[in-house]
């Protein structure tokens, strides 16, 4: 939700004849009367830590709140200094908050309110500069007690509640089973940490699951007993649930133990018959192709329970179904990031200590590389685009499987055995453009999260001469991008490329006057239809370009009208 624009305040304002301030406030929309500057600015900044608490908003000053009829209900603003406003809205709140404060012009009162707007918090709870916590409870700012600031912290990650001592739990209620499989795992994958030579004391706390004598949460969703666990941390479990069918539950499992035995619980599963595996044929050699690939499913999982909000009630739900597995996690996305950004954002952990414990254990590497090679892996075995959704208090990821592109997936697999290395920009592109005849700079923007110059940047990376993937067509900022030949042969096929790739320009002028012998003048759009170019402004350009070389001195065509409403005639005698 983003704070009201000044059309929709006006538009607001305009139903004052009829209904009260009060009335037509919202969520993200306050009316407040003006006294003096000084009284004002405090409710401000009030307001302000309000609405950043919440989704945003606006709070407008000069507009009686119990008043009917526009011209007794508007009193607009005057005496304040917006610099100070700015200033003191920024300095008065913890943490900062960047509110804006300008003038909007009406026609009563004194033809200025003042608006303060608001951006959503990235990292809530916030408080006044004298610690008082608001937050935007339907069309009213409410008080948050210690206790909702505390679960806020906690499940905005502004507090570790995975490094926090776990109350009631010491050393010797942890179990030395959980110890010896962190060792494992460990062993397995980095037989040269030096973790792996201290004793079990010393190696609890060098991944933190001790810290100052006392045991961490982390320490207890790793380590605990599951006895501990279902007493302490309840919440922890995570349930798996494998329907074969719409109408059958093959398994319907909830674990309350140790993390490390849930992740264990779901490699046993992905590894066997409940994920099975195509056979594809790749030049010598064959590429086994799994229905879920067992390390984006544990990256997946790994990701849900590190991230997750721990002061929620709630459980991580892995529902494994045959054209689709769904893995939900309690709390919302943390720290900026959105879905829109969740490929190119930094990492934010929620639970630091849990996520630094399972770095050491190197079970999951750089911190943020884990959303990518979910993709990666995903995209390269030439299935669906995975997806997440959140609706603010809950984050879900959808990994598909269905059918796979056979064609793409040996394609990835024909490059990565020559020794080619296929980044995820790549992969996104070429499965874009399987369904698709070109990619321009603001198609790319949204398919790869990437600001638009950027987006650019990268197609005429892909598009580098001797080892691109991609050609470019047209000069503009609206140039637009195509499989080359090469490409398109293996990854759509020779005719689907030859439907692509349009038709010899040779010809153009050739059908342009068949066109016109049945049906006497051409626009620039019936042109680019004819032709095969698209409907993008590169093609609107190209087929502009051709039509005034024919309309030239030398030309067959006659151009009549103006604008776009130009058409072309075949010239007398052509």
């Amino acid at each position: 939700m983003m704070a009201p624009t000044d059309d929709e305040i006006l538009a607001a304002l305009s139903q004052l004849d009829t209904a009260c301030a009060d009335a037509i406030e919202s969520e993200c929309l306050e009316f407040k009367p003006w006294s003096d500057p000084k009284s004002c600015l405090r409710v401000a900044v009030e307001y302000a830590v309000c609405f950043a608490n919440a989704a945003g908003g606006a709070v407008v000053f000069g507009v009686a709140d119990r008043t009917i009829g526009r011209a007794s209900a508007i009193h607009g603003a005057r005496g304040y200094d917006l610099d100070i406003w700015r200033r003191t809205l920024f300095d008065s709140t913890r943490p900062n908050i960047a509110a804006t404060a300008d003038e909007l012009v009406v026609a009563e009162g004194t033809g200025k309110l003042l608006v303060v707007r608001v951006p959503q918090g990235a990292t809530p709870p916030y408080s006044t500069a004298d610690g008082l916590y608001k937050r935007r409870v339907g069309k009213n700012c409410m008080p948050m007690d210690p206790a909702s600031v505390a679960r806020v912290r906690v499940a905005t990650g502004a507090v570790d509640w995975s490094g926090e001592p776990a109350t009631g739990l010491s050393e010797a209620d942890l179990d030395p089973l959980g110890i010896e499989r962190a060792r494992v795992i460990l062993r397995s994958k980095s037989p040269e940490s030096g973790l792996l030579h201290l004793d079990d004391r010393s190696f609890l706390r060098g991944i933190e699951a001790v810290r100052h004598d006392r045991v961490t949460n982390a320490g207890l969703l790793l380590f605990g007993r599951a006895e501990a666990i279902a007493d302490l941390c309840p919440q922890s479990q995570v349930h798996y649930a494998h329907l074969p069918s719409e109408t059958r539950v093959a398994r319907n499992d909830v674990w309350r133990v140790g993390l490390l035995q849930i992740v264990a619980n779901v490699e046993a599963i992905f590894a066997g018959p409940a994920n099975p595996e195509e056979e594809l044929s790749v030049g010598l050699f064959k590429l086994r192709i799994p229905a879920y690939p067992l390390d984006v499913v544990r990256e997946a999982v790994l990701n849900a329970i590190t991230h997750r909000d721990y002061a929620d009630p709630g459980e991580v739900l892995v529902r494994h179904a045959p054209a689709e597995l769904v893995i939900t996690s309690p709390g919302g996305f943390v720290g900026g990031i959105s879905v829109d950004n969740i490929l190119r954002h930094e990492p934010v952990a929620r639970n630091r200590t849990l996520a630094n414990m399972f770095m050491k254990l190197r079970l999951v590497e750089a911190a943020g590389t884990g959303r990518r090679r979910i993709f990666l892996q995903t995209l390269s075995y030439g299935k669906r685009m995975p997806s997440y959704e959140s609706d603010g208090s809950r984050v879900t990821l959808h990994i598909f499987d269905g059918s796979f592109d056979r064609r793409l997936a040996g394609l990835v697999a024909k490059w990565n055995e020559e020794g080619r290395d296929v980044q995820l920009d790549a992969l996104m592109v070429l499965t874009y453009l399987k369904e698709r005849p070109y990619v321009d700079p603001g198609g790319a923007a949204e398919l790869l999260q990437l600001e638009r110059g950027r987006a650019l940047t990268v197609l005429e990376q892909l598009s580098a001469p001797g080892t691109g993937i991609l050609e470019r067509r047209g000069n503009t900022r609206s140039a637009t991008f195509h499989l080359v030949k090469a490409v398109a042969k293996d990854l759509i096929g020779k005719a689907a490329y030859t439907r692509v790739r349009g038709l010899n320009p040779a010809r153009y002028a050739e059908l342009v006057r068949e066109f016109l012998a049945d049906h006497q003048s051409i626009s620039n759009r019936e042109t680019r239809e004819l032709l095969g170019l698209g409907d993008s402004p590169s093609a609107q350009v190209e087929a502009s370009g051709h039509l005034r070389r024919w309309s030239g001195p030398d030309g067959f065509l006659n151009a009549i009208g103006s604008g776009s409403g130009r058409r072309y005639v075949l010239r007398s005698g052509s």
